[in-house]
């Protein structure tokens, strides 16, 4: 089982993005909105995204929060020139989702868009070598799509970080932001709210090279969101699901020296 990933250096949000296919105004240049709410939508089950950069980047990581299914499957391929001649990384088909997306009380379960301000979606991700690009293309294939049309609300890609040691301590929460109430009869109601996930994690007694690492992330604007996965790859496919997604830094992190030459540090991190 990997360690944690993260990837903050989100390099989709710079690049020219194009589709296959796109479904009335619901444009791929929605893949790089602020806002979760704003989606790209395909025109059937099948498309392709491709993007291209003014220069050469590393990446090492996808991620998409869409509409997926648990049967959609994902190919990355990676070209170190901007017209896509010269491929350097293709991942292969693989599965890129495989743990069903969590069913919604109230909800059917063909949903998107609608669903993801209350936990609803899924995210598709595949991860690979650290490589040198320009133009990535990714083809996304989702038969099984209840809906009848692939839909995504955002796009990662760029290089992960992962500590040398597993965090100390890691929790998520699903943020319910429902309120209840009393009326003059004594009767308990509610005001039903938006749903989001929040994750505490503490690194300790990390090396000098992670610190150097993090302390780079840090720096980065907390208003910059990032793509976060606790258990990658793990076996526990449920638990990799409930762990990982696109979040901002809630708060900021102090890195404190624990030992000689080791430090440490506690992450705050929402979803969007």
């Amino acid at each position: 089982m990997a360690n944690l990933r993260i990837i903050a250096r989100n390099l989709a949000l710079i690049a020219t993005l194009v589709a296959s296919s796109t479904a009335g105004t619901l444009a791929v240049t929605n893949l790089q909105a602020s806002k979760k709410s704003d989606v790209w939508r395909a025109t059937g089950t099948t498309a392709t995204i491709s993007g291209t950069m003014p220069v050469a980047d590393l990446a090492s990581g996808v991620a998409l929060l869409g509409n997926f299914s648990p049967t959609t499957t994902i190919r990355l391929r990676l070209y170190s020139d901007e017209a896509g001649t010269n491929l350097v990384l293709d991942t292969g088909v693989v599965l890129a989702c495989p743990a069903p997306a969590v069913q919604l009380d109230g909800w059917p379960a063909a949903k998107a868009a609608s669903a993801y301000a209350y936990g609803g979606g899924a995210y598709a991700r595949t991860w690979f070598a650290p490589t040198s690009w320009r133009k990535f293309v990714i083809d996304l294939v989702d038969t099984a799509n209840l809906q009848g049309y692939i839909e995504a609300s955002k796009l990662v890609i760029g290089p992960y970080w992962s500590p040398a040691d597993n965090p100390s301590s890691a929790s998520t929460t699903d943020v319910d932001g429902a309120t209840h109430y009393r009326t003059a009869a004594g009767d308990l109601l509610s005001r039903a709210s938006t749903v989001h996930k929040k994750a505490a994690i503490e690194l300790e007694y990390m090396p000098a090279a992670d610190r150097a690492t993090l302390a780079n992330i840090l720096r980065g604007s907390r208003a910059r969101p990032v793509f976060f996965s606790l258990y990658p790859g793990h076996p526990d496919l449920e638990l990799e699901r409930d762990n990982m997604f696109i979040g901002k830094r809630m708060t900021d992190s102090e890195s404190v020296v624990q030992a000689a030459i080791r430090y440490g540090t506690k992450l705050e991190v929402e979803s969007i």
